[in-house]
């Protein structure tokens, strides 16, 4: 009777260690917090349970242009907020301060290449941070981190469009920081076509 009830024990507690993973080693250390609300980045809407992308969109993009959304969530750094943007992301050289060391995202790229099963050459890809830097993205989170194609369209030269667009938008106050990190992190893409389309529609009425 005894060993019935060790073993019925043994296995309520396997099974709440199960349903509760961060308690193994490895689970990435930094919180996944949106930095406005405190909230944890799955309640964001656009990220994670909440996100929901345009399928027939995504088909007709090159592959790799999104990171898969298993592995390269998105996850915010803790220590920016929307009330310290003026001393953090707005605030010149601030990337410089946070970005990691070239011996850390040298081996995280190589690593993250293997994980993504890509093809060609390892020099075609950087290493990205999805919710970027000047966004207040976790700088060592390896689930905001991707290898980002570089040739092809649209690609890396693009989403940094969509970076300098989204942080230029936070830092006038047109937008809240956690706002601007879940458009980029939910289809950074959606947000360069939308760009995109504004200037198109400023050329046609500069040309009336």
């Amino acid at each position: 009777m005894r060993l019935l009830l060790r073993l019925l024990l043994l296995l309520v507690f396997g099974s709440y260690l199960l349903n509760n993973h961060r308690l193994f080693p490895g689970e990435n250390p930094w919180p996944l917090y949106s930095v406005g609300g405190r909230e944890l980045l799955n309640r964001v809407p656009g990220i994670a349970k909440d996100h929901s992308q345009d399928a027939s969109a995504q088909a007709n993009l090159p592959p790799g242009v999104l990171p898969r959304r298993e592995l390269t969530p998105g996850a915010a750094d803790p220590r920016v907020t929307q009330n310290n943007i003026r001393d953090t992301i707005c605030r010149p050289g601030y990337t410089a301060t946070v970005r990691p060391a070239f011996k850390y995202t040298n081996a995280m790229k190589h690593r993250l290449v293997r994980v993504y099963g890509v093809s060609g050459s390892i020099n075609d890809y950087e290493l990205d941070h999805l919710i970027p830097l000047e966004l207040g993205g976790c700088p060592t989170c390896e689930r905001n981190l991707w290898p980002e194609p570089r040739n092809v369209f649209p690609g890396a030269s693009e989403k940094d469009e969509v970076e300098s667009y989204l942080h230029d938008q936070v830092c006038s106050g047109a937008i809240p920081l956690a706002q601007a990190q879940g458009e980029i992190a939910a289809n950074w893409y959606a947000v360069y076509e939308k760009i995109r389309r504004r200037r198109l529609g400023q050329q046609r009425q500069a040309e009336q």
